[in-house]
This record gives structure tokens, C-alpha cells and sequence, in this order.
């Protein structure tokens, strides 16, 4: 879907018994109700592995240094939940087909509220927040959204630690001023200068709570940085940026280990940003950053990024069709190949669809070029449906499970949908991040035919 809808909704996202304990170990066990899979722990931020624990073995003690943000989730991410991980904090996880998963704890409670609320006060207010011209008046709404929330959560602060309470207060803040940011900068494209973006006074100074939702300081720092300058001079600019306005060197590490991977994995975010990078300057900085401990969150973003740009080999990915039948890339050898990146649920995936199968009905009689629909839905049966319903029947349409999970995603390093992908005779990547299918799409299809026919 693409990023703006998306994100609208991503700052819509994601509650156990505590045991006191003289280590900073902790117990992790399951009760289901019914039969699972493994059951993971990650970071929220950086996806490493905690954790995992099976139904009716014994519980799982981990060793923790720090509270942090963590997700517990089945290994295809359709069930995710979120929780607080504390040393001494026995972690109760229960499953059942109604609920989910729970940890039945106050303190991931409150981190789930923080979630859910946000989403419901966006939705609530969504007519205002889209018509006002006054945008000066929509932080001031949000602010009261804030106070109102840290006085939940400070009714149960003699429940938690200091560490815990700390990171269920930044919660609070990062998910309100993520979306202020999110509707200031992308949303409605708003000036730097503009006085909206006065809330960032209110951020407070860059602390370890940081990591379990950082974008605000990123976004705080191009603030920031454009008020200072007119335009962003250089990605290594603001990457030294980030260490002067970073006092603490871990968490300035972190940060420009994360902004590197944002800006490599969804690009258009960083409008300001895209047009200076490439892959000279990803060189670079890869170079630049080697000794950062944090390099691990650049480093298959980076690998993806390679392998999708134009130029390049395309990935020969699997997949299957409405058959059942088993599909490889690789037998369409000397054929100009686009690829329509899409899910069911997907709206603008579905708004764009007709141009895509009008591509597919005009060449459906020409052996040279080849439309997959190539859909990554969690669900096979829910791509069926939608397929039975549909009365254009042009192009091949193809199925990779969670595909933007797989190495179809990595490689062609997709982050957001719809995408789509040309590919020409040779086999490599003509455009691999075209914004919507058009009559310039069709234009370089044309192009691709005419080229001499080199296999792949």
C-alpha cells in the first residue's frame, strides 16, 4: 500500500504477573488452549531474537541486562502482541484462538492502551485533523491526548521500577509526536519553519527509553537541522548531525544505524534525503560506519538495497499460481517482465489494479512480455476469493506466502505495496521502484521490446 496510507495506520500498532526475583534473569513460559507453533521474542526496533518458547515445555529463563520493548509473535507475525521485558519479570504468555496472545501483566497492558487509544483518538478526530486549515491547533489537541494518558499511567506508578515507568511515559509521548511528525511531514508536507512543528520543544533529551521508538529524534533532528539550513546537504551530514545532537555515543550509534536502515528500507520517508543517496554514498557510509555496534541493522537492508537497484540481476524467485502449480522466474528467459507487487488488503494495491490487467489484456498475444500479479497475503485462501470475484482474468497471477517477509521481499528489498518492478530481456533490473502503473510504465515496456533479445 502505498507509504502514506500505510503509515496513517502504523502509528496504530500494538498486556502478565511480576515475581520479584535477586537476578536479572526471568522465567518465560506458555499456556494455550489450543495447539501452536513457536512462539518468538524479538526487540520491537531491531527484530534480534530474544526468545522462544514451546507449549508444555519448561519454562525459559533469559538473561536480561535492561527493561526493553519486545514483541512476542508466531513465526509468520499473525499473531504479535506487545510486552515490556524487565529483569525479575516473570513473563506468563497465554494463547487461545479468541484472544490471541496476552501476558495478563498491567505494565503491557498500559503499553497495548498506549497503542490502541492512539489509534482510536486518530480515528475519532480524523474529520479535523484532515479539514482544518488551522494546523497550529492540532498539536494542541494531541497535547491534551498526551496529559490525559500519563495520568493513567501514573496511577499505577508504584507497580513498576523506574526503568519501566520511564518507558511506559516515552511510549505516551513517542507515539503522539510519531504521528504529529508523521501528518507534518508527510501527510500535509509542511515547512520545517512552520510553527507546527513548535511541539519538539516538548521532546526531552535523547535517553536509553529511546530505542524502543527512536524515529521521533530522527525526525526532531531534520527538524532541527532544516531550520538551520535550507536543505539537507549530504546523508553524511546529518549523519554527523546526529553525533553533535547525540551527547550519550551509544544512543547516537543507534540512531544513525537506524536512520541509515529507514532510509535504505522506505525512502520516500525521507523525501529530503532520497535524492542524495545512492549507492556511491551508501559505500561510503557503510564504510564510514563499520565500527559502529549497531552496523547488524544496516547490513541486510544494505544487501537488499544493492540487489534491487536498476541494473542489477533480477532475484529468481518461486511462487505458486491458482492451481497449485509451481512457478520460477527463471523460465521466462529474454522476456521484458513487470511485476505487480500486491495484497488483498491492499487498498491502493486494488485502486491500481485495473491499469495493471489493462497492461496484462494488451499483451496477453505478445510471447515477449510476461504481467505477475504476484500476490504476498498472509492468507491463500483469501487471495482465491478475491480472485474468484474478479472478471478480468489477464497476466499470471502468483502467490508467495508473507511474501514480503521472504527473500522475494529482501531482494527486491519491498517495504511497502504496491510495488512494481520492470525487468528487461537481459534479466536485470530495468526500474525497480516505479510509482504507479501509467502510460510511462507502457512507454518503457515499448523501450524494453525494442532491445535486442539477450537471455538471461
Amino acid at each position: 500500500m502505498k507509504l502514506k496510507h500505510i503509515l496513517q495506520f502504523a502509528f496504530l500498532f500494538f498486556i502478565y504477573s511480576c515475581q520479584e526475583k535477586n537476578s536479572n534473569a526471568f522465567d518465560v513460559s506458555l499456556n494455550a488452549k489450543n495447539e501452536l507453533e513457536t512462539i518468538f521474542i524479538s526487540e520491537i526496533i531491531t527484530n534480534k531474537p530474544i526468545g522462544e518458547i514451546h507449549e508444555n515445555k519448561k519454562p525459559k529463563t533469559i538473561q536480561l541486562d535492561k527493561p526493553t520493548v519486545a514483541l512476542i509473535h508466531t513465526k509468520n507475525n499473525d499473531k504479535q502482541y506487545l510486552t515490556i521485558l524487565a529483569p525479575n519479570k516473570n513473563l506468563h504468555i497465554s494463547m487461545s484462538s479468541e484472544s490471541g496472545l496476552t501476558t495478563h501483566n498491567i505494565s503491557d497492558s498500559l503499553v497495548n492502551y498506549l497503542w490502541k487509544s492512539n489509534a482510536k483518538f486518530i480515528i475519532e478526530n480524523a474529520s479535523f485533523i484532515n479539514k482544518t486549515k488551522n494546523t497550529d491547533s492540532i498539536p494542541v489537541i494531541f497535547e491534551v491526548f498526551r496529559k490525559e494518558r500519563a495520568n493513567e499511567i501514573s496511577k499505577f506508578k508504584d507497580q513498576f521500577s523506574q526503568e519501566v515507568l520511564d518507558i511506559l511515559y516515552f511510549q505516551n509521548d513517542a507515539r503522539v509526536f510519531a504521528y504529529l511528525f508523521f501528518l507534518g511531514r508527510v501527510n500535509k508536507g509542511l515547512s520545517p519553519s512552520d510553527s507546527y512543528f513548535d511541539f519538539i520543544k516538548q521532546i526531552p533529551e535523547a535517553s536509553e527509553t529511546l530505542k524502543s521508538l527512536p524515529g521521533i529524534y530522527l525526525y526532531k533532528y531534520e527538524v532541527d537541522y532544516l531550520r538551520e539550513h535550507q536543505a539537507i546537504i549530504s546523508v553524511s551530514d546529518f549523519l554527523n548531525y546526529i553525533e553533535k545532537k547525540t551527547t550519550n555515543k551509544d544512543l547516537a550509534d543507534f540512531l544513525k544505524a537506524y536512520y541509515l536502515k529507514n532510509l535504505i528500507e522506505i525512502p520516500s520517508y525521507w523525501e529530503k534525503h532520497e535524492k542524495l543517496f545512492n549507492t556511491l554514498v551508501l559505500n561510503d557510509v557503510l564504510n564510514s560506519e563499520k565500527s559502529n555496534p549497531y552496523y547488524y541493522l544496516i547490513e541486510q537492508p544494505a544487501s537488499a538495497f544493492y540487489s534491487s537497484q536498476n541494473g542489477e540481476p533480477a532475484y529468481l524467485f518461486e511462487a505458486e499460481d491458482a492451481q497449485g502449480n509451481h512457478f520460477s522466474l527463471e523460465n521466462l528467459k529474454g522476456k521484458v517482465i513487470f511485476i505487480d507487487t500486491w495484497a488483498t488488503w491492499c487498498g491502493p494495491c486494488i485502486a491500481h489494479r485495473p491499469n495493471v490487467l489493462e497492461f496484462a489484456k494488451k499483451y496477453k498475444d505478445n510471447d515477449e512480455v510476461e504481467i505477475l500479479l504476484v500476490s504476498v497475503d498472509s492468507s491463500k485462501d483469501s487471495w482465491l476469493s478475491f480472485l474468484e470475484k474478479e472478471d478480468e482474468n489477464f497476466g499470471t497471477n502468483l502467490f508467495i506466502e508473507n511474501g514480503m517477509r521472504t527473500e522475494y521481499g529482501n531482494r527486491y528489498n519491498i517495504k511497502s505495496i504496491p510495488r512494481y518492478i520492470l525487468i528487461g530481456k537481459d534479466g536485470n533490473i530495468i526500474n525497480s521502484n516505479i510509482n504507479e502503473p501509467s502510460l510511462a510504465v507502457e512507454n518503457e515496456i515499448e523501450r524494453a521490446l525494442a532491445k535486442t533479445n539477450t537471455p538471461l
